[in-house]
């Protein structure tokens, strides 16, 4: 941040909001480049097909990322390419397609968690658990509140 003030807190929040996004996508590509070998786009992907039991089609996904569906829809033919993904037609409706990981991909997924796991703490080494979890509710109200249709991102694996 240079010498000039920034008018108020909330100017100052997206400031820093929209700079450690930043931040945290250009160390996220390099980690997942240098650990697993692709881009932070195509693990969060993964990742969410992944923490999703059963079917998936492309826009929840896209939902799910704040991607737009062609975006989503390249990573996910860049995935079943390079065997990590399948698509299939839906069983309610052929229009659509569903995704879902091939054992190599749920393998792929596993490395880069463990990846992320050990860089962690590189990422808010001095930070207390309670500051994160404050961050987390405070991004989260106002997640809710400029897009109330937006629920909150969780992992939850079988």
């Amino acid at each position: 941040m240079d010498d000039a003030p920034l008018p108020d807190d909330l100017a100052t929040l997206w400031y820093l909001v929209r700079r450690v996004a930043g931040l945290m996508d250009r160390t996220g590509e390099a980690l997942f480049q240098h650990e697993i070998g692709i881009s932070l786009a195509q693990f969060l992907v993964l990742s969410v097909v992944d923490a999703h039991p059963g079917p998936l089609n492309q826009q929840t996904v896209a939902d799910r990322l704040g991607l737009t569906k062609g975006t989503v829809s390249r990573q996910i033919d860049n995935a079943v390419a390079a065997g990590l993904m399948s698509v299939q037609a839906a069983a309610h409706n052929r229009r659509e397609n569903v995704v879902s990981l091939t054992p190599t991909g749920t393998a792929l997924v596993r490395r880069g968690d463990a990846a992320f796991e050990r860089e962690k703490a590189a990422l808010l080494p001095d930070a207390e658990p309670g500051d994160v979890q404050a961050a987390i509710r405070v991004l989260a109200a106002m997640n809710g509140a400029l897009d109330p249709s937006a629920a909150l991102p969780g992992r939850q694996r079988q």
